[in-house]
């Protein structure tokens, strides 16, 4: 029988993690049968199963599960002792990624340019969506790091850092709120009143901020949704309606005169944006990314 190692315990938690054989060699940088030989030689020297297959998808069993939960942290710690002693320039795999699409459309590239300088053997499969999806996913373990606003993902299995905040705007095109110098003609409040009003999703954190709006002022209207910020951004550019947008994503818009921000809009509360990942994460090389995230970040 093989000697156990180290990498047999890397590729169980792996393959829990993502799901299949497959998708752990993939995240190894090996094969599939040579995947399966490990968990052979894994299976053989504990004397019990730790997978059982469902379709495709490879379920741990009840050891198994066990047994994940208690190398996992042990994992983690002997990386942050290696990469303690290294300066993580060689630091390889893969870093899954969720970013909201305010970030996609501002400062990202820069941070990915950054990344690849400082640790250039490490690879990114980046997943751009909404902030609920990407925060299940992370609690899944299907995400390594997110940069989200995720003002309520308190759980002690996460690390949670502020890497800035976001101001927040009541915008319409002046072919539907018209034009008066940097602002527009009428006051929001009547057009608010009087035109369509656009949302992003109700998952988003724009949502219960205009839906607070609203009730605040006895407003009786209706809201059209949008789950797309671009398509939302978009839509308000061509006139069907006003709506909240973050002031980063529009601010061209806004200097070009091809959006307004409504006249008297009271001051709405800034969005604050997170890094987040779990704590059975590699620490040092999470927290070097992170570190570059705060450093390039252009959210004040």
């Amino acid at each position: 029988m093989s000697k156990l190692n180290i990498v047999h315990l890397q590729t169980l938690c792996h393959i829990a993690q993502l799901g299949s054989f497959q998708a752990a060699a993939d995240h190894m940088y090996t094969t599939q049968p040579t995947v399966s030989a490990r968990m052979r030689e894994l299976e053989g020297r504990l004397g019990f199963p730790v997978f059982h297959k469902r379709g495709r998808k490879m379920d741990l069993t009840t050891q198994g599960r066990e047994l994940v939960q208690q190398i996992k942290p042990l994992l983690a710690a002997i990386d942050d002792v290696i990469y303690s002693l290294d300066d993580a320039t060689h630091a390889s795999g893969l870093i899954c990624l969720g970013i909201a699409g305010l970030v996609g459309q501002t400062w990202f590239s820069q941070f990915i340019t950054a990344a690849r300088a400082a640790m250039p053997q490490l690879s990114f499969d980046v997943e751009v969506g909404q902030t609920s999806l990407s925060v299940s996913k992370l609690e899944a373990g299907q995400l390594d790091l997110v940069f989200m606003a995720t003002p309520s993902l308190k759980s002690d299995r996460f690390h949670v850092e502020p890497i800035g905040a976001v101001d927040v705007v009541l915008v319409g095109a002046p072919a539907l709120v018209g034009r008066e110098g940097a602002y527009c003609q009428e006051n929001w409040l009547e057009l608010l009143s009087s035109k369509p009003v656009w949302s992003l999703s109700k998952e988003s954190p724009l949502y219960p901020i205009l839906m607070k709006t609203i009730r605040d002022h006895n407003l009786r209207i209706k809201v059209d949704i949008c789950s797309n910020i671009l398509t939302l951004k978009q839509l308000i550019c061509s006139g069907t309606g006003v709506g909240l947008m973050t002031y980063p994503l529009v601010e061209a818009e806004l200097k070009r005169g091809e959006l307004m921000i409504l006249k008297s809009a009271p001051p709405f509360p800034r969005i604050p944006f997170n890094a987040a990942w779990s704590v059975d994460q590699s620490q040092t090389v999470i927290r070097k990314l992170v570190n570059l995230a705060k450093t390039i970040s252009t959210f004040g």
